[in-house]
């Protein structure tokens, strides 16, 4: 049975977009984040968390090499586009266990954490709106780890287009806005979050368009056809 199919396997296309709209009326402060500057280091305290206003970010996670004379192997864990939440990653060492860098010029709203957890203890709303957002966390890095482990690169090039488009398209939603895919990343970002060779990604994309599921110009993405993507 195809993976697209079976009722045992999360669907790629089901987006995980929780928005922490219970902050909404707090003056929280914004800053402003150049692209490819870092909005915060691995094992530096955590802070804060953040909601980014506009642009997106990577997490880049890095890892030592089993030769100490090597640098540290380095692989993005995650993407974090509009309306979405920076920083969970802090929450259990009190560090950060990733760099966050802007994919673009982007703004993030500030919570800090001391303000943060008072909140969430008087407010049961806020509290669960958090705890939702810490889930969607932990079933994200889960289909991850679906995906890099058991998929052949097709498809794990048409989940992860599948994800974005959806997560894109909730958010404009959201916004009474119209989505327009566009991708901030460069295929060798999906590359290293997909754990694939630039080529392969290039080549994926390249093979999808021309079957007909994708329409490509550029960084910019179209969903032709959402069933033939699904089970690609």
């Amino acid at each position: 049975m195809h993976p697209a199919s079976d009722p045992g396997v999360p669907r790629p296309d089901l987006a995980l977009h929780v928005h922490f709209a219970d902050t909404d009326a707090i003056p929280f402060p914004t800053r402003s984040i150049v692209r490819g500057d870092a909005l915060y280091c691995a094992h530096e305290p955590l802070r804060s968390l953040y909601t980014v206003q506009s642009g997106c970010f990577k997490s880049v996670a890095g890892y030592p090499c089993a030769d100490d004379d090597s640098a540290p192997h380095t692989q993005i864990t995650a993407f974090h586009l509009l309306d979405e939440t920076l920083g969970l990653d802090g929450i259990c060492t009190g560090r950060h266990e990733s760099d966050a860098v802007a994919l673009e010029d982007s703004v993030v709203r500030i919570m800090p954490v001391g303000i943060l957890e008072p909140l969430c203890r008087e407010y049961a709303p806020m509290q669960h709106a958090l705890l939702a957002i810490m889930s969607a966390e932990i079933v994200r890095a889960a289909r991850l780890a679906l995906i890099l482990g058991t998929m052949p690169a097709r498809e794990r090039v048409a989940a992860f287009l599948l994800d974005l488009s959806s997560r894109l398209e909730a958010s404009a939603a959201r916004a009474g806005e119209k989505s327009e895919l566009t991708l901030p990343m460069t295929r060798a970002d999906i590359a290293s979050y997909l754990g694939l060779e630039l080529e392969t990604v290039s080549r994926t994309l390249s093979k999808l368009q021309r079957e007909g599921a994708i329409g490509l110009n550029g960084r910019h993405l179209r969903i032709v056809d959402r069933a033939r993507l699904a089970h690609a």
